[in-house]
């Protein structure tokens, strides 16, 4: 074989090895890549890293939770947030929560999609993303600062507070400075009278200072307009409505069981009276 035939078919040779081992390398990197999902890396089989872009998700592509106005609101009545054992007492037993109940019932709220607003959402409702509902505190009790108010915060959650105003400032009941605070921190305050005294049994004159003046001395000290009421003991009559009607109020809250609609009478809103032993999940549903 002449020298040129040997050359040329050494060359062939050589270039056919190349070629060969180039595919096969080529092919042998592509199968060793593996990709570490929960680092968000890329690694062939010798460590070394390969570069992965990811691309964050449009703005049109986020799904905002559609806003609705719920025609039905439950009211969940509290009074003491406390842990309270006393046989001798069963009314102060059954107006009493404990605060490991209590912040046990926010966190269902919060897990199950609910979120508070006030009573005047019936005089005004708005669209909101999740399930409405209304906590309300009756006569003002130091626990409300002490316990439920920080619990509140915790789930970031709102409370109404109805509260006795001649027994603001008294032993066992909330101060000005604590309501002052609480206020500032987004909760809100309505009137429990100035006495607590059963309505149906007052003088035309005493009925309206109970109302009237408990608003106004309220209204003075928070800097803004109260327009929410509270019966004492859930006791009215046509009178005692037709007085609260007749004031600067916008809602009132009885005793009445059950979950208040916007087809309702604003000024004789039902509740759910909570005790210890509820079972919010039973009450409510999912």
């Amino acid at each position: 074989m002449g020298r040129k035939k040997i050359f040329g078919l050494v060359f062939f040779l050589l270039a056919l090895s190349a070629v060969f081992g180039f595919s096969r390398f080529a092919k042998t990197e592509k199968q060793d890549i593996s990709v570490q999902k929960s680092q968000g890396s890329v690694e062939n089989v010798q460590g070394q890293p390969v570069v992965v872009t990811q691309v964050a998700p449009l703005a049109s592509d986020i799904v905002e939770p559609e806003k609705v106005i719920s025609s039905a609101v439950p009211i969940f009545m509290y009074h003491y947030i406390r842990a309270y054992s006393n046989p001798a007492d069963p009314i102060g037993e059954n107006l009493s929560v404990s605060p490991q109940k209590f912040e046990e019932q926010l966190s269902w709220l919060k897990r199950n999609n609910y979120a508070t607003v006030f009573s005047g959402y019936f005089k005004n409702p708005k669209a909101v993303a999740a399930k409405p509902i209304i906590l309300t505190f009756d006569d003002g009790y130091q626990d409300a600062y002490d316990s439920a108010f920080s619990l509140l915060q915790k789930y970031q959650m709102t409370g109404m507070f109805y509260l006795i105003v001649n027994k603001i400032g008294t032993p066992g009941y909330l101060t000005w400075e604590e309501i002052l605070e609480m206020q500032k921190a987004g909760m809100m305050f309505g009137s429990h009278t100035l006495t607590h005294s059963d309505l149906r049994n007052l003088s035309p004159v005493n009925l309206e200072k109970e109302i009237k003046e408990s608003r106004e001395i309220l209204t003075q000290k928070l800097g803004q307009e109260v327009t929410d009421f509270c019966y004492p003991s859930g006791k009215y009559s046509d009178t005692v409505l037709a007085e609260v009607k007749k004031d600067k109020y916008q809602t009132a809250v009885t005793t009445n069981s059950g979950i208040s609609s916007l087809k309702d009478d604003p000024f004789l809103l039902k509740r759910l009276r909570i005790v210890e032993k509820t079972n919010v999940e039973a009450i409510l549903g999912k």
